[in-house]
């Protein structure tokens, strides 16, 4: 059955989204409610003014964004004993499904494209603002991978897989499991196939 609009979408084992209806992902394709996103699944819940002022919009246009995020279960309202409205989503992260039908297909690729773009430019604002505080066992264990190699399709979301299943434990462990010196880490992959198969 498929869900209903404001139902909570489905996550998989990690706890990521699992995007696959055009209208949903449509719903993260503008920047302001990606960008909300992100902050109410890291610091959730939290307020809608705290939001305003992270994002610097007006709070009146960051709580219409809120409201789309919620009617495809992006997103919940939780309203406290003190009355105050808060947010919050139970995902960790986006996992995209490119449907068959072109316009869900049209929905994921815009979706990836402005993901790809705004996620790119996180490594540029790392290095200015938090590389030069790391302490040096901290700056040792950092770093990056660049290679380029020839798959299929198939071989690469089985790599994609691989990968998920090697960050399952750290991505699910409770906060009450985690050992002593355990620091927030953004590990970024990205997966760019080439058009031009033939070189």
């Amino acid at each position: 059955m498929p869900a209903m609009p404001g139902d909570p979408a489905p996550l998989n084992a990690v706890g990521d989204l699992v995007l696959s209806d055009a209208r949903a992902m449509r719903a993260l394709t503008d920047p302001l409610r990606l960008s909300l996103f992100d902050l109410v699944r890291r610091e959730g819940p939290v307020e809608s003014e705290a939001l305003a002022q992270r994002t610097d919009h007006d709070q009146a246009t960051v709580d219409d964004h809120l409201l789309e995020l919620e009617s495809v279960g992006f997103v919940e309202k939780i309203v406290g004993e003190d009355g105050r409205v808060r947010w919050a989503t139970e995902a960790k992260g986006i996992y995209l499904e490119i449907p068959d039908e072109p316009a869900g297909q049209l929905a994921a690729r815009q979706l990836s494209k402005l993901m790809m773009t705004k996620y790119a430019e996180l490594p540029g604002a790392w290095v200015g603002s938090e590389e030069p505080r790391l302490d040096l066992e901290w700056a040792r264990a950092a770093g990056l991978f660049n290679l380029r190699v020839k798959v299929t399709p198939d071989e690469l979301r089985s790599i994609h897989e691989v990968l998920e299943r090697l960050l399952e434990p750290f991505t699910t462990r409770s906060p009450t499991d985690a050992p002593p010196g355990v620091a927030s880490v953004r590990i970024l992959c990205f997966f760019m196939p080439e058009a031009d198969r033939d070189t």
